[in-house]
């Protein structure tokens, strides 16, 4: 059954795309991918708080903490998007599961030569710049 609602759900927002300009990123999502990387999901919503999608520039920048406290930053990946990159995607888990629609990143690394990764938290910073709009920031720590 969850799988027919969820085909449901798919059809629904192919049907009824909101075509409406994004303010906000609504989800952001930190989910490790490997021993040495991540992978970051985003949601944006229009002035309604509806789900939408956008052209635009997403720039995702990984940040570590130090043991002394200083934030630093380990990787950044920009990549550009159209409509058709976002699709349905499950943000949440348990009771604050919610399907909407997002984008997906590919496999951002985190360890590099002159960065291995001891503390399993930092920050991450989200930046989407929509064709016509202003940009829309969120930054979250991320325990992995």
């Amino acid at each position: 059954m969850k799988t027919a609602g969820f085909l449901l759900l798919v059809l629904l927002a192919v049907g009824c795309k909101n075509e409406n300009t994004p303010k906000a990123l609504k989800e952001v999502a930190v989910r490790k991918d490997g021993a040495d990387g991540l992978i970051v999901s985003v949601a944006l919503v229009d002035e309604n708080g509806d789900p939408t999608s956008a052209t635009g520039l997403l720039l995702v920048q990984v940040q570590g903490i130090s043991a002394q406290d200083t934030v630093f930053t380990v990787t950044e990946m920009d990549t550009a998007l159209t409509e058709a990159s976002f699709r349905p995607l499950t943000f949440g888990a348990g009771s604050m599961e919610k399907k909407m629609l997002g984008f997906e990143t590919g496999r951002i690394l985190y360890q590099t030569a002159t960065y291995r990764k001891t503390n399993k938290k930092g920050l991450l910073q989200v930046a989407f710049k929509p064709e016509g709009g202003p940009v829309l920031r969120q930054t979250v720590t991320y325990e992995l």
